[in-house]
């Protein structure tokens, strides 16, 4: 007998989806709604140089290219950053160690309530 895990992002909005009775979100729906505030959190203080010598906003696609070229074993996408930054998905675990080293905050930072950097 064999099963499988599937760890791909799963379609499911904190927003769209129902709240369970007494108006708590479920453990799926916090951990997506802690996950998309953090990240999104580190992605708006983030800033990039660009080729000219000026800087700017860390964009989600050059966020999903850089995952791209430092963790070639992390499949990831813009789409897929935007799903998560809004709350539609719940990030592999290898996604969350891959963007924990590039913000240099540890995985924890993503998972818990308590927001230590």
């Amino acid at each position: 007998m064999s099963s499988s895990v599937s760890m791909e992002f799963e379609p499911e909005s904190v927003d769209s989806r129902a709240v369970a009775d007494g108006g708590e979100l479920t453990p799926r729906q916090a951990a997506a709604s802690i996950f998309s505030s953090r990240l999104s959190a580190l992605i708006t203080e983030s800033m990039v140089s660009t080729e000219d010598g000026a800087t700017r906003s860390l964009t989600l696609y050059s966020l999903a290219q850089h995952l791209e070229l430092a963790y070639p074993d992390v499949p990831v996408s813009q789409s897929g950053l935007y799903r998560l930054i809004h709350g539609d998905a719940i990030p592999r675990l290898d996604l969350i160690i891959a963007l924990a080293r590039v913000f240099d905050v540890p995985p924890e930072f993503f998972v818990t309530a308590d927001a230590k950097r």
